[in-house]
């Protein structure tokens, strides 16, 4: 039992507060605990909430009225020991403190994305990398570059046993003939060193052909496509070079991509402008298609025409929701509806997933240029103010460590009392600096709404627990769950 004898203040730490049919529940946002509280424990929290911190003694004394002191000092204690409340001058246990910045010169490189072109044969009014090009004039990557590439990640993989490999462009299948060798080198080269080599690519659809979807079935390479939904979206935002419509192209295409049974889930991954159509009528029209997941994603362009001001992303939200509460009723008879956003949240709550970093960019994960060259991610290829060494003189890491360093959490002073600290982290460095000015930033235009379509997800969550509790862990053995941020 707390022993009242001092006057350090009692915390309330970063939490959401959430009710499920009448019952509240709390997520604490330092350690990812899911916690149904009970009559007494929600009164505390509900007091707290007005007087984010209070010395220990007025916390009782305003309490009194709740319960005897024995059964106050018990529940306060238990909301101590769970990190809902700590108490100042003590130290936090460690499922509060935030993951230390790792000492780079040991860290190892666990996936490479290949940028195997800077070129696309499609052109896309919202692409971020100005038509696949980066920039840059347009490059390919070389059988010697793509060789030493992998060797590279092999040997940075260091104790490793998996190592994974993204295959991006541009396009990747404009250069079909590297893509190719990349994998059946990668494959040789892996089981020569012991080790385990997976490979997935993002593509536009528009180049898969019989031979190329053998291949990708033959080698079990996971596939996500760029799709935004019907012929009309698809056709207004994602047009050929030449003008013309790619539906038809990419939708028979696609057919014929999963009617192979390859082996690994197909993804499509849609981006959204400010006219989306309601995102239940793109996910079905895409599952029709053979999909068996689909992501969305807010255009990063930031022309006022195409983004998504605040009330799009209500609509957004809303409309996400409506999707939450069909996910549950189809888990409910074990079924799949395939919204990947959901289904990559839910993952991360089952697992009380606590980060330090929006993403792995720069610690495990890094892009590779068809010159060779290092980067933070895929998104900033060919962006030498985060250019992090090259496949030949290796990484550099005094750079790292800086960058990483101050990419931590820690150092965004307006995620400290967030309950999404340590689950956002910030979120995305690339939106960072398009909608913020600063990689270092945190995503400050997305705060509100993360925590909204977070507390979605806890109460789906919950729910699904109840209804069918062995659901979430079958789902994510069985790799429903795909990472969709390409």
């Amino acid at each position: 039992m707390t022993v009242l004898m001092d006057r350090s203040a009692v915390v309330l730490s970063n939490h959401i507060a959430f009710e499920v049919d009448g019952r509240p529940y709390l997520y604490q946002g330092l350690s990812g605990v899911i916690t149904q509280l009970d009559g007494l424990a929600s009164k505390i929290i509900h007091a707290m909430k007005a007087n984010q911190a209070i010395e220990r003694q007025a916390l009782y004394s305003s309490l009194s009225d709740l319960a005897s002191p024995s059964e106050l000092a018990e529940a306060i204690d238990e909301l101590i020991q769970s990190g809902v409340l700590y108490v100042t001058g003590e130290n936090k246990g460690p499922l509060m403190r935030t993951p230390p910045v790792p000492v780079s010169s040991k860290l190892p490189l666990a996936t490479l994305v290949f940028h195997l072109v800077n070129s696309c044969n499609l052109g896309c009014s919202y692409c971020y990398a100005g038509s696949g090009e980066y920039g840059a004039p347009q490059k390919l990557m070389s059988r010697e570059t793509a060789e030493d590439a992998i060797d590279f990640l092999l040997r940075e993989s260091r104790q490793l046993e998996e190592v994974s490999v993204i295959l991006f462009g541009g396009e990747p299948f404009l250069n079909w003939p590297q893509l190719k060798h990349i994998v059946e080198y990668g494959e040789r080269e892996a089981g020569r060193c012991g080790k385990r080599i997976s490979f997935s690519l993002t593509t536009n659809g528009t180049l898969l052909n019989d031979e190329r979807i053998a291949f990708i079935r033959d080698h079990q390479i996971g596939v996500s496509v760029s799709m935004d939904g019907d012929e009309a979206t698809q056709d207004k935002w994602r047009p050929l070079k030449s003008g013309a419509g790619s539906y038809r192209l990419v939708s028979a295409n696609v057919r014929k991509l999963v009617a192979e049974k390859t082996g690994r889930p197909v993804a499509a991954r849609v981006t959204l402008t400010r006219d989306f159509p309601h995102v239940r009528e793109t996910l079905q029209h895409l599952r029709g298609l053979g999909f068996h997941e689909v992501g969305f994603a807010p255009v990063t362009e930031t022309d006022e025409e195409m983004m998504l001001a605040r009330p799009e992303m209500m609509r957004l939200l809303e409309q996400f929701a409506e999707l939450a509460d069909e996910f549950v009723a189809a888990a409910a008879n074990n079924g799949f509806l395939g919204f990947s956003n959901l289904t990559n949240l839910l993952a991360d709550l089952h697992s009380g997933q606590t980060k330090a970093y929006g993403c792995g960019a720069g610690l495990g994960f890094m892009a590779v240029s068809p010159s060779g060259e290092l980067y933070l991610c895929h998104r900033f290829n060919e962006d030498s103010t985060v250019r992090m060494g090259d496949i030949y003189k290796g990484i550099n890491r005094d750079f790292q460590q800086k960058l990483l360093s101050e990419l931590h959490v820690d150092n965004k002073t307006t995620c400290s009392r967030c309950a999404l600290v340590h689950s956002c982290a910030g979120g995305c460095y690339y939106e960072a600096r398009e909608r913020q000015g600063d990689i270092l930033a945190p995503n400050l235009h997305y705060c509100n709404w993360m925590l909204r379509w977070t507390t979605i997800g806890l109460k789906t969550y919950v729910r699904l627990m109840e209804q069918n509790p062995d659901y979430l862990d079958r789902m994510i053995g069985s790799g429903a769950c795909s990472s969709n941020n390409t």
